[in-house]
């Protein structure tokens, strides 16, 4: 492949194996959980237990420090159907704040679509169930939490570059 061909290639992850190796600093060996066994299984597990075994195998791969991980139940935005999901997150101003990272992808997730057209949603931390109103950050709202993220973990950054040309969405999750 010629160097002009090499610039224009879409580096972002197109697969799943693509989103793995990237999520994972290209350890993906150390990803044992994965597929839709995995996600089951770690969804039972923080629903039991507040703890997320697939956050901790991507941590460890990337070597930093296990994040807080919660359950995002929101209202799919097609279908109407109750959705949930494990992200893991961050506390800022008595909110909590997820990225809609796709593993780098070039879309978003679909719980950021299911956000956007169904803003209440509920989140489990903690084993308890907590009603939250959620938006996606814009502006300069979007620019502060995104200063504030960078500084708590430096996959952040990576995130948003491997993102781009879509800005990588920050979702504010307000308890009521």
């Amino acid at each position: 492949m010629n160097k002009t061909n090499d610039a224009n290639r879409d580096e972002r992850p197109a697969t799943v194996a693509d989103k793995e190796k990237f999520s994972s600093g290209g350890k993906r060996h150390m990803i044992v959980l994965r597929g839709k066994w995995g996600l089951a299984i770690d969804k039972a597990l923080l629903w039991l237990t507040g703890y997320s075994l697939m956050t901790k195998q991507y941590c460890v791969a990337l070597g930093t420090d296990y994040q807080e991980t919660l359950l995002l139940k929101t209202i799919g935005a097609k279908t109407g159907k109750l959705r949930i999901t494990g992200l893991p997150y961050h506390r800022v101003n008595g909110n909590y704040v997820v990225r809609g990272s796709n593993g780098g992808g070039p879309t978003d997730p679909h719980w950021v679509f299911n956000i956007r057209s169904n803003p209440p949603a509920w989140v489990r931390v903690n084993r308890r169930w907590c009603p939250v109103k959620a938006h996606v950050a814009s502006g300069e709202e979007r620019q502060q939490l995104y200063e504030v993220l960078c500084k708590k973990n430096h996959t952040t950054r990576r995130y948003q570059a491997m993102c781009k040309p879509r800005e990588l969405p920050l979702v504010v999750l307000r308890p009521l």
